[in-house]
């Protein structure tokens, strides 16, 4: 079955597995100069609801910044839906929090010393950042081995900037950088934004419209909007604009009411709906990121056309030991029988050390929940994502719900996760030959199936269905030796 296939089936399993195959990633979403927390918590809750269940299959925390002397300070806030103590689920939404330090002191706060009015620049709040993912184990593993998606407004799109850098030197790679109108300050000593080569997908809203503005970003997927609202807060409301294709019915985001107009998503760039921009781009939303447009913002050697050096993406140097990292897993087969061979396709990268790629069939979207180890297969070093392929020595037992399939990459003693967006499904091998739609009957249904089969002939033939079923004596053709066995088995109609 295709991918487009494999999208309509997955769609008509319902909310029950569907809910389930988002998890297993981790999203930042924090603010920018002089603000606070109500429209990050409003986007935070809405990409949680759209991963699942909080506090049931998503983690939807807040980690807090602030400064003591010289030294930042990085905690955990709980939110209205607290996660389990045990951080279990293998789904993080994190609304990062450094209203304390992103501005000039506030009102009623002491003002410090003129020279040290700057608030604190946004690369070193990054680093803060990292240093704190870096010791954020739960079930043994570290959150840094998901799937890594970051998202600022203004000068927090800056910062996540900096993060995905930050990360990029230790190996570990971002999935997506979106930057909603970036606005790096010179005064507090901001580093520029820009789009580090360790990202697979960058996309970024901007205007200039009114200031503040952002500015369209080398090697991403650039929406340029136009006026949303008023000089006044047309700033603003490019991150109300993303709220809105998370939560799609939404009309405003918390800082404001009855503000968002369905018009905004018929006159931007994006070719799509406001379904399908924005968060839609997403690993949990789903889209097509190598579209004609969007494509800008996927990594060359992903099938984008994003390039590192002149007018595209920084590069980042990488210290050892480095983390290795998978992408872009698609399992070939997603209907098997026991008997029947299937693989996992992949890309991976890993800048210096060997590494060890193994696939694993799962109940959940949750790798700290194990699952039946597939295969495996060792691969050199790549520079750059390298596509490769694991041909499975094991296939799952044959069950009604279907599986999650996904990798792990271990190389210098850390693993990485990714998991394939669709699911597979282990048939039981048929008792009754010729009869191709499991109704028990082997009918004028089953003949259409058989003679279309049997005009394409060979199995390995791309048209040819999906594991052969009219390959009844299984040598690798439909021919007159399956017709033999399918006349009989049509003759007696009734399954035994």
């Amino acid at each position: 079955m295709n991918k487009v296939r494999r999208g309509l089936a997955f769609a008509l399993l319902g909310l029950t597995f569907q809910t389930v195959a988002f998890a297993s990633g981790v999203t930042i979403v924090t603010h920018g100069f002089n603000a606070d927390m109500v429209w990050v918590n409003a986007m935070a809750d809405g990409i949680a609801k759209r991963s699942g269940t909080p506090g049931v299959d998503v983690t939807r925390v807040n980690l807090v910044v602030t400064q003591s002397g010289s030294n930042l300070l990085v905690s955990m806030s709980p939110v209205s839906v607290a996660p389990d103590a045990a951080f279990s689920t293998g789904e993080f939404v994190i609304g990062l929090d450094w209203t304390a330090i992103d501005s000039f002191a506030r009102p009623g706060e002491e003002m410090p010393a003129p020279a040290d009015q700057e608030s604190v620049p946004t690369q070193n709040v990054a680093q803060a950042v990292l240093a704190y993912l870096d010791a954020w184990m739960y079930g043994g593993k570290s959150v840094l081995a998901h799937p890594i998606h970051l998202i600022g407004h203004s000068r927090g799109g800056a910062l996540v900037a900096s993060l995905a850098r930050y990360m990029g030197e230790r190996g570990v790679w971002a999935d997506q950088l979106t930057t909603l109108d970036p606005y790096p300050v010179s005064l507090f000593g901001d580093a520029a934004t820009t789009v580090p080569s360790s990202v697979v997908f960058a996309d970024n809203l901007w205007q200039d419209s009114a200031f503040p503005s952002g500015k369209a970003l080398g090697g991403a997927f650039n929406q340029h909007l136009g006026l949303l609202g008023s000089s006044s807060n047309n700033h603003s409301l490019v991150h109300t604009f993303y709220f809105g294709t998370i939560d799609t019915a939404a009309t405003g985001d918390g800082d404001c009411t009855s503000c968002i107009s369905p018009a905004w998503y018929t006159t931007d760039i994006d070719v799509h709906s406001r379904s399908q921009t924005g968060f839609w781009y997403s690993r949990v939303g789903g889209g097509d990121r190598a579209g004609a447009q969007a494509g800008a913002g996927l990594l060359s050697s992903l099938g984008g056309s994003a390039v590192v050096g002149t007018n595209g993406r920084t590069a980042v140097t990488v210290t050892q030991p480095a983390w290795p990292n998978v992408f872009r897993v698609h399992t070939v087969e997603d209907v098997v029988t026991p008997i029947d061979p299937n693989s996992t396709a992949f890309y991976y990268q890993s800048s210096s050390a060997s590494v060890q790629v193994s696939a694993y069939a799962a109940d959940d979207h949750n790798p700290s929940h194990g699952g039946l180890l597939l295969g495996t297969i060792a691969l050199g070093p790549a520079a750059s994502p390298t596509a490769a392929s694991l041909a499975w020595s094991v296939i799952p037992p044959a069950r009604v719900q279907p599986y999650s399939i996904y990798l792990a990459v271990t190389g210098n003693g850390r693993t990485r996760y990714a998991y394939d967006a669709g699911l597979v499904t282990v048939n039981g091998i048929p008792s009754c030959p010729g009869d191709l739609n499991h109704d028990g009957q082997v009918d004028d249904t089953d003949f259409v199936s058989f003679a279309a089969a049997y005009d394409i002939l060979d199995c390995a033939d791309p048209s040819m269905p999906a594991s052969c079923p009219a390959d009844l004596n299984g040598d690798g053709l439909v021919d007159d030796s399956d017709f033999v066995i399918f006349a009989s088995a049509y003759d007696a109609l009734v399954c035994p």
